[in-house]
């Protein structure tokens, strides 16, 4: 549109220049005008179209996925609030808290059962694990860390429950007097298993007694920090595989099991506690793992590292021997997959 602006005020500079009776200009003046009106009006008429289109699109899309046309509707109008690409509000758990908490932000008296029936018909209601947490809503009930106050001063809290805007932490068998108070700003610190340790800042909202417990309702977050308990992240996997070993009398022995875990670090398997005590592996023997992977034929020395009893299983922490750059990418590749995969809405359940 631009360009075309350009050709009329060029036009009309030419026209000045050539010394035309003043009826003359006006007319030219009104006719350019009426040209510029046209070609405004066209570009506005095409970008809604567009939007029109692409909004029915995106109303057939979430009614496709459970969601009635008031939920499609909200979710539009909070995307596009936001600058956000509403078909990925649809798909990914990130930019759907966003939108929704800019949805309660605004809307003081925001239907909380209606965001809840959202959130569950996209899938959106838990978090798969071994992914690192988006926001505190994703917390699981009874999990347990501590609440330190701005002086130092640690208490054992538990998740007791949470809606849409508030968490509630449960004090431990503590009874007042507090070493904090409402309004001040606290941090709660916890580890989540197989992830890392995470911790975020609050405001104390209220301090709750209820049945003989001291409850401390903090505001939700997105504003989390984590320590990651591995230097690579680690994700499931059920892959055949071949694992080598050279027995006590220096002979090659292969067992024949499944990995089911796996990092750019190691990886794990487990074994019936009948067949462990067979083979009996001990820690610091060295490995030799044949797997496929993203359509590769992978081959990687490793290290027993750990083994830990699971049930009725003997499972085999093994560490990786200086992957080379090929290998190493093959794995980080499909980590990514999988991140990406579990991070996406479950349309079947």
């Amino acid at each position: 549109m631009d360009e075309r602006v350009n050709i009329l005020v060029e036009a009309w500079r030419k026209t000045v220049s050539q010394g035309v009776d003043p009826k003359h200009l006006f007319l030219t003046l009104l006719f350019f005008s009426f040209i510029f009106l046209v070609v405004y009006l066209s570009v506005k008429v095409k970008k809604y179209l567009r939007e029109k289109h692409k909004k029915r699109l995106f109303i057939d899309t979430a009614l496709s996925l459970g969601l009635t046309e008031k939920e499609a509707n909200l979710l539009w109008e909070y995307a596009h609030r936001l600058e956000r690409d509403p078909f990925l509000v649809l798909e990914y758990k990130a930019p759907f808290e966003k939108v929704i908490q800019k949805y309660i932000e605004e809307n003081p008296d925001f239907d909380e059962k209606l965001v809840k029936s959202i959130r569950k018909k996209l899938g959106f209601d838990g978090l798969p694990e071994g992914l690192p947490l988006i926001s505190t809503k994703d917390i699981e009930l009874y999990q347990t860390g501590n609440l330190i106050t701005q002086t130092g001063k640690m208490y054992p809290v538990a998740l007791y429950d949470k809606d849409e805007k508030y968490m509630y932490w449960y004090l431990i068998d503590i009874r007042p007097p507090f070493a904090f108070k409402v309004g001040e700003k606290v941090r709660i610190r916890f580890l989540r298993t197989e992830d890392g340790m995470y911790t975020f800042e609050g405001i104390v909202e209220e301090i709750i007694q209820e049945n003989g417990k001291y409850i401390v309702k903090i505001p939700h977050t997105f504003d989390l920090e984590r320590v990651q308990r591995r230097k690579e992240v680690r994700v499931k996997i059920n892959k055949p595989v071949e694992i080598v070993y050279k027995t006590k009398d220096g002979n090659k022995h292969s067992i024949y099991t499944r990995l089911l875990d796996i990092s750019a670090e190691g990886a794990k398997f487990c074994l019936k506690k009948k067949d462990a005590q067979e083979e009996q592996l001990k820690i610091g023997t060295d490995l030799t793992l044949s797997f496929e992977l993203e359509g590769e034929k992978l081959v990687i020395n490793a290290t027993l590292k750990n083994i830990v009893e699971e049930n009725d299983n003997e499972c085999y922490g093994v560490q990786f021997q200086k992957l080379d750059k090929k290998v190493k990418d093959i794995i980080l590749k499909f980590i990514q997959k999988e991140q990406h995969r579990m991070l996406k809405k479950i349309h079947k359940k």
